[in-house]
């Protein structure tokens, strides 16, 4: 009952396929542990690779006389799709075989999977937003994700060497990883983001003692005279102010905790005066009006940041 395994017949079998592909001419039936395929090397690229070439399809039947009357059957429609320049890859991509195709459909099962293997908590929340979500974000999201559309972003959207042109090639690559884009061609994101380095980053100008003290007097509101106070004496990121404990400001020394949930995680901090900040009052504690429910530490930060331009400050407050 039923078809016969390759082994049982092999020379029939062997035969019969030998002579079927010799009336094809893009591609072969083969048989691999006594299943059935189809192989050749003039196929269009495959959704999600960047060039096209030499691909190996499972016709779904087993190595049997049965299953090679399907085959066959199979293997000349391809052949003459093939032949025709008509060959469509969505009938052998249906199911869980058939992946995303679009840009959006990969971010968003990027991010579920990052989240499941990730501890979701707001320096996390944060860090994930500026390193991948604001630039996938400058990927177009309706287009199928491929190796050279990813490659036409880094080049489009940064300059050579930079900072961001190296941000861009690590978060790219790993999306491209996870779509399984073709390995073979991933180092070519990779080396797009070479060229940066420490050394590359310009010295920033920092202000002057007598700059800020300027500054801090120049400024009328009782907060914001506390804002500057606190980020020039105890060197914190704009954000961190909303991240410390000031229980202990008062006491000898006058330190502040720095709470996990920020860039550099828990710490202890120690007030260094600059010439001429003996008026600032940094133990007098005295929080501007913002709201700060919901909001990540890159929000927090921004918000300071724009009331010092507000304020004409000379210099960023980080």
């Amino acid at each position: 009952m039923g078809g016969r395994s390759l082994n049982q017949s092999a020379p029939d079998l062997k035969e019969r396929i030998n002579q079927v592909n010799q009336g094809l001419e893009k591609v072969a039936i083969r048989e691999k542990d006594n299943r059935l395929y189809v192989r050749g090397r003039h196929f269009p690229p495959k959704p999600g690779d960047s060039i096209g070439g030499r691909y190996e399809i499972a016709l779904g039947v087993s190595a049997t006389p049965a299953g090679l009357k399907v085959a066959i059957a199979k293997a000349k429609d391809i052949d003459n799709a093939l032949l025709w320049e008509k060959f469509d890859w969505e009938p052998f991509l249906k199911g869980n075989q058939k992946p995303p195709e679009t840009v959006a459909e990969w971010v968003n099962r990027y991010e579920t999977r990052h989240w499941e293997q990730t501890l979701r908590n707001p320096t996390k929340e944060n860090t994930y937003h500026k390193n991948y979500r604001l630039l996938f974000n400058r990927l177009p999201q309706d287009e199928p994700l491929t190796i050279e559309l990813l490659r036409s972003t880094i080049l489009s959207e940064t300059q050579p060497g930079s900072r961001s042109r190296k941000g861009f090639a690590i978060a790219f690559r790993r999306l491209a990883d996870f779509a399984g884009l073709d390995p073979s061609i991933l180092k070519e994101l990779s080396k797009l983001g070479k060229g940066y380095t420490s050394k590359s980053v310009e010295p920033r100008s920092l202000p002057r003692d007598e700059e800020i003290a300027d500054l801090w007097e120049s400024v009328k509101n009782p907060a914001w005279q506390w804002v500057i106070s606190i980020l020039a004496i105890y060197g914190l990121r704009p954000h961190e102010i909303f991240r410390i404990r000031t229980d202990k400001i008062d006491e000898d020394p006058p330190i502040l905790e720095v709470e996990e949930e920020t860039k550099t995680g828990w710490r202890i901090v120690y007030p260094s005066y600059g010439k001429g900040w003996d008026m600032m009052t940094p133990h007098i504690v005295k929080y501007p009006n913002i709201e700060t429910d919901g909001r990540n530490n890159n929000q927090l930060g921004g918000t300071i940041s724009q009331e010092f331009r507000e304020l004409k400050m000379p210099f960023p407050p980080s």
